[in-house]
């Protein structure tokens, strides 16, 4: 059994992006939205690719990143990412 389509209402200005972008690639509408969607990871997902990153970390060098580490180091990158969206 094959997947059903369903509608999303969005603004016009979104649609014709979409429609612009699937025009240069070549596909459809659904298949840039899929593309876009696929790339975005989910909380959970950036949560657990953090949780693999540290287990790497700590086989590869025995060291283990405490949590005070890993919320200074968060704070850092979204200051970072509010400095470069205040621009």
């Amino acid at each position: 059994m094959g997947e059903q389509d369903t509608s999303i209402k969005t603004t016009e200005a979104v649609r014709d992006r979409l429609r612009a972008l699937a025009k240069e690639r070549g596909t459809t509408m659904n298949n840039v939205l899929e593309d876009l969607v696929q790339r975005e990871l989910t909380a959970e997902e950036r949560e657990q690719r953090a949780q693999l990153a540290l287990e790497e970390v700590r086989q590869a060098t025995g060291v283990t990143v405490s949590d005070q580490a890993r919320a200074q180091a968060r704070a850092f990158l979204e200051g970072l990412g509010r400095e470069r969206y205040a621009s």
